[in-house]
């Protein structure tokens, strides 16, 4: 149905990395959008609204002592008890300035016959080490292409 609405999307985090073939417990699906596509999808999947879209910062605890604090449009949805957040444009502070820090990089991966858009698993290592998630960036790293990792 996004594709179909002409929205523009990857899925990102834990639900990419699971369908790259990495063994993770998926807990929701996490959408990257730009701000536009997260109405769009807000308003697609009415019904479905847990918390609705919004524009908001939100501080991200990590193993190191400071926090890293990020701002998107961001929503919550359940579609019959699986939770979804939308995150659109993302951005992280860096300093005195926001810095964008949304997924650059997208491929199709198959699920079921439908083509689903996500990031690049190498993105996907990147962005757990950013956050201090190291544990997860370790389970990525024997399946990623270490070339591509590098050209990042």
């Amino acid at each position: 149905q996004l594709d179909e609405a002409g929205l523009a999307y990857k899925l990102v985090a834990g639900a990419a990395a699971a369908l790259h073939g990495v063994p993770l417990p998926v807990n929701d699906l996490d959408i990257e959008t730009d701000a536009e596509d997260a109405y769009r999808f807000q308003a697609l999947f009415a019904d479905h609204v847990v918390e609705p879209v919004a524009l908001c910062e939100k501080e991200t605890l990590r193993a190191e002592p400071q926090g890293e604090a990020y701002r998107s449009h961001f929503g919550r949805f359940d579609f019959d008890g699986v939770a979804v957040e939308v995150i659109g444009d993302l951005h992280r502070r860096e300093g005195e300035r926001w810095v964008s820090t949304g997924a650059r990089t997208e491929t199709t991966v198959d699920l079921d016959g439908v083509p689903v858009r996500v990031s690049w698993l190498e993105e996907e290592i990147l962005a757990y080490v950013r956050r201090g998630r190291l544990d997860r960036a370790a389970q990525c790293l024997p399946h990623c292409d270490h070339d591509r990792l590098l050209a990042l």
